[in-house]
């Protein structure tokens, strides 16, 4: 079905293109008719999932795929808690497919609206120190290569192949299926508090070595940060909360409506943003959770923004954040958002931001409607000393021998990308610079 959509754009606006054609497959045939189309016209072709990034990893002036017609459960077993889903399916359809299976991922990010195809590709993570990212779950992939052929791929059928497309940037191959490996079904007790910052980053790496899931949101040049903590219990546990009408206050009427007009208020007026930060840093904290832990690691987020993301050494965090503070007193940073600090386990997986260290994360934010380039540059320059790896879905301004020297598989990748896309069609000129 060919869908009449000239335009595209990543969520944030920052990055458009209008691709010749887009096609919306709702089965492994139509994909492989996908990948014809693009091989007999000598186009390139990119898939598209949630269109939730920030960078322009899928914009193409070529062949867009969606996958949103492929969606759904494909195969489950409970007692080793493998789960097949296919690549278009939503994070936020996960928990009503895993729940009747008694079965949940072992942690989400804060935003649900990318594809699972989509966040393993492009190394979406929550919060853990001993959870990965979504790619690091990954046990097998059911892949459409570019010479049209189909093949299954795990740690023990073509094991190359597999650690090359479980975090692929959509450049090995169309991502069919993916096997998952899930944990029984929990609850999360979510409490926040307003804390001292010195404080909250001389204990993190203690706290979150404890603690299920850690996070913090610290407003640059304040003294203080929202910790939020999330303890897994038992799944029947009694669901706590707010209530429906408190609780609709908090995330939509101040998480959401007041924070956009305060956001666009301090982006019409810059010397409003610093006590926009002040007040935020004040009253960010929101009242103790406890319910279904997909209903807790996420949160509505409507007001637009520009991200990056950057991946340190944990044991790193106290001088990579001393070393940002004083570049944003130098410099006279005037930022409404927080920059959000999280961490994740080491894995394996070759182009994972987490490869082989144990890894915090450090994530700046500004407002859809401000320049995000100076700030976000800033970050990037500011972290770099530090072996920072940016988040692939996120903006960044690296290229393929910045990223070469931060990925020790980073040419065993290339081969292998190499070998099952010789014709580069699933290339872009965006994709050329970071990949070489």
């Amino acid at each position: 079905m060919l869908i009449p959509r000239p335009t595209h754009r990543t969520w944030s606006g920052k990055v458009r293109w209008s691709p010749k054609q887009v096609l919306a497959p709702s089965g492994e045939d139509e994909i492989l008719a996908a990948l014809r189309t693009a091989r007999e016209a000598g186009s390139g072709l990119r898939v598209i999932g949630g269109g939730h990034s920030f960078s322009a990893l899928v914009a193409t002036d070529g062949v867009m795929v969606t996958l949103d017609g492929c969606r759904g459960l494909v195969r489950a077993d409970t007692d080793s808690g493998l789960v097949t889903l296919r690549g278009g399916t939503r994070l936020w359809e996960i928990a009503d497919l895993l729940a009747p299976l008694g079965l949940a991922l072992p942690v989400m990010g804060d935003i649900d609206h990318q594809s699972i195809a989509g966040a393993i590709q492009t190394g979406t993570h929550g919060t853990g120190a001993r959870c990965t990212g979504f790619a690091g779950m990954v046990r097998g992939l059911r892949l459409a290569l570019p010479d049209g052929s189909v093949v299954d791929t795990s740690p023990s059928q073509d094991a190359d192949l597999f650690e090359a497309a479980r975090l692929g940037l959509g450049t090995i191959g169309v991502v069919l299926e993916v096997t998952l490996a899930c944990v029984p079904r929990y609850r999360l007790d979510l409490v926040e508090a307003t804390v001292d910052l010195e404080e909250a980053l001389g204990s993190f790496l203690a706290d979150s070595a404890i603690i299920d899931h850690h996070e913090l949101f610290w407003f640059p040049r304040t003294a203080r940060a929202t910790a939020r903590t999330m303890r897994r219990v038992p799944q029947d546990t009694a669901v706590r909360g707010p209530g429906r009408l408190v609780g609709t206050l908090q995330r939509e009427v101040l998480g959401n409506g007041a924070w956009e007009l305060l956001c666009r208020g301090a982006s019409l007026a810059p010397a409003l943003s610093r006590p926009a930060a002040e007040l935020a840093s004040r009253v960010l904290a929101g009242p103790r959770v406890l319910d279904d832990s997909s209903a807790v690691f996420t949160a509505p987020r409507r007001v637009r923004f520009h991200e990056s993301e950057w991946a340190i050494p944990a044991e790193r965090l106290g001088e990579a954040v001393a070393a940002l503070r004083t570049r944003f007193d130098a410099e006279d940073v005037r930022v409404s958002f927080p920059l959000e600090i999280r961490r994740a386990a080491p894995d394996d997986v070759w182009l994972s931001t987490a490869y082989g260290r144990d890894t915090v994360y450090l994530a700046a934010h500004r407002y859809h409607r401000e320049d995000p380039g100076p700030y976000l540059l800033l970050v990037q320059r500011t972290l770099a000393p530090f072996a920072a790896r940016p988040h692939w879905g996120k903006q960044h301004w690296l290229g393929s021998r910045e990223l070469g020297e931060l990925y020790p598989r980073f040419e065993d990748f290339r081969a292998v990308r190499a070998a099952a896309d010789p014709d580069r069609m699933l290339l872009t000129p965006y994709l050329d610079h970071l990949l070489g």
